[in-house]
């Protein structure tokens, strides 16, 4: 029997090897990338529930601010516009226990301050405190009160009309103090609510209200349960089940607000950042939890498979001698080429782009810190030009890979377009009420198969647009409908888009209008089209320039 060279042997134990560099390279290509997508999963998970607790508590005291506004525009309010103003708010935020208005009451004016409130119907009406063992006892006298006047609603909080504790309650006297101070809005510590019976967290926010010279008039106050807040906050995010949630106050011990997860799984994959309330801060902390349900295949296996294949790959060797061997070398290289130009790629998609800007706007930075002073107007215009020109192409980018992740983490369910509408018109209601717009349902939204995400920033993007593109001084009005034929319609009562142009929206980074006029990047109406494409269907335009624009579109996921 014929012998086999040594060059056979020596051809298979280098193939043996090579097998074994690229399987050690290969477990840790695996690993790598297992870190890798695990740290990007948190990345999104904590950038989506961050922005959306921090949208909800920004929501909230938004009220306040809306009540300011009434009052400044009014000149005051009376306790039924109170009523009715706070009654919708009480109605749309489940978590506020209470908005009231107090009142600067100096102590010349208590008297008739306290008659005027009996002849409203409150007989018993006085500015009130509470001694150290809680009994009710008339405020005494000092320079200035601060009572409850108003408040909704009324019923479950009657304990706290009237009262003024002065000193004796140093939170709330601690809150006003600072509000006076700065000027702005202060929040409490966290404190349990007197009205309720079992114990409750909440916080207080004090927003001042100053006249046109610039004297005290009162305070409006927000009453809200953090419990409430943070769950209506989380009901819009879809949590992986791998994380747990925690959210503790940044004053004092670290006190723990909320917990969606009771577990004792220790990780060192955790990602924390700030939630501002007021002049306060929350710590919010989401911490990666690896369970068998969601573990990522072992690398350990990788390692198996790739070292049974060189095994496999010497055995083909052995048998096939010489002239496979050059195929395989050939191969070999194709395959180290393609790893190689895919590794460029990815450096380039994730470093080259960002790399060159962000040097760019540091060069600039310095250049308008060191030698501002020596350019002339021209100079400083170009700088200018050369910074602006460099923060829109940074929002370019982001836009870019806010398109590019049109669909991604989530999967299709059943969704309800109503409570869609309903959603967006709460997270746009600042813009809604500043604009004075009408956003009207002209009949019942289905309930269909859709990315549920996707489908809000669809109608987000359409129903802000439609606010947004408005000749100067109109009212804006948008109404969202669904026709028999299976189509939605987003009409507005806008500028239009000419017929030659209808196309051109949906390019992305296309704009009709300069930022000057109307601000955007050109990307609102491209994630439109590529949502609609994700659903599997259609969308155009049925306009005419100044008669306003009716955004036409099916989704046929579910068939």
């Amino acid at each position: 029997m014929r012998k086999n060279s040594p060059k056979t042997f020596l051809l298979c134990g280098l193939v043996f090897l090579l097998g074994l560099f690229l399987s050690i390279l290969l477990y840790k290509y695996v690993d790598e990338t297992n870190n890798a997508r695990k740290e990007k999963l948190l990345d999104e998970n904590f950038n989506n529930t961050s922005h959306r607790i921090q949208n909800v508590i920004d929501y909230n005291l938004g009220t306040l601010y809306s009540l300011r506004a009434y009052y400044l525009s009014k000149g005051g309010f009376t306790r039924d516009q109170f009523t009715k103003f706070g009654s919708f708010y009480t109605d749309v935020f489940q978590s506020i226990q209470a908005l009231e208005w107090v009142p600067v009451v100096p102590l010349d004016e208590r008297g008739q301050f306290e008659a005027s409130t009996r002849q409203e119907g409150f007989e018993d009406f006085e500015i009130f405190t509470r001694t150290e063992n809680g009994r009710i006892v008339r405020a005494g006298e000092r320079p200035v009160y601060y009572p409850v006047h108003y408040i909704h609603p009324f019923e479950g909080n009657e304990a706290a009309f009237g009262f003024d504790p002065g000193k004796s309650l140093p939170v709330r006297f601690e809150v006003i103090n600072k509000a006076i101070e700065t000027k702005g809005a202060a929040a409490s510590t966290v404190l349990e609510i007197i009205q309720k019976k079992d114990p409750h967290k909440a916080i207080l926010v004090f927003v001042p209200i100053y006249n046109e010279e610039n004297e005290l008039q009162g305070f409006v106050e927000g009453v809200f349960l953090i419990d409430q807040l943070l769950n209506s906050s989380l009901q819009g995010v879809d949590i992986d089940s791998q994380f747990s949630l925690e959210i503790t106050s940044n004053s004092g011990s670290g006190e723990l607000l909320f917990q969606n997860d009771t577990n004792e799984n220790k990780s060192t994959l955790f990602k924390s950042g700030d939630l501002q309330l007021a002049d306060r801060t929350w710590n919010l902390k989401l911490t990666y939890s690896e369970n068998s349900s969601t573990q990522a295949i072992n690398p350990l296996w990788y390692f198996a498979g790739s070292m049974i294949f060189t095994f496999l790959l010497v055995q083909l060797v052995y048998n096939t001698l010489t002239d496979n061997r050059r195929n395989l070398i050939r191969n070999l290289k194709e395959l180290r080429q393609k790893n190689e130009d895919l590794e460029q790629y990815a450096y380039v998609a994730s470093h080259d782009l960002q790399e060159p800007l962000h040097s760019l706007q540091s060069l600039v930075s310095l250049i308008e810190d060191d030698y501002k002073e020596k350019f002339d107007q021209t100079g400083l215009q170009y700088l200018a030009y050369l910074r602006e020109s460099s923060e829109r192409m940074s929002l370019l980018i982001k836009n870019l890979l806010n398109y590019s992740r049109i669909g991604r983490m989530e999967d299709p369910k059943q969704v309800d377009c109503n409570q869609v509408v309903a959603n967006v018109k709460t997270e746009l209601s600042c813009l809604i009420t500043e604009s004075k717009a009408e956003i009207l349902i002209k009949n019942d939204l289905p309930t269909i198969a859709a990315y549920p995400q996707a489908l809000h920033q669809l109608f987000q993007n359409l129903i802000s647009n439609g606010i947004k593109f408005q000749p100067p001084g109109q009212k804006p009005a948008v109404r969202i409908s669904y026709e028999s034929d299976g189509v939605f319609k987003v009409k507005d009562n806008g500028i239009g888009i000419p017929e030659d142009a209808q196309e051109k929206v949906f390019v992305i980074f296309k704009r009709l209008h300069n930022s000057s006029k109307y601000k955007g990047t050109g990307v609102g109406l491209a994630n439109c089209k590529k949502i609609v494409d994700l659903h599997k269907g259609n969308i155009w335009i049925e306009s005419e320039e100044r008669k306003g624009s009716a955004f036409c579109f099916t989704l046929n996921l579910d068939k």
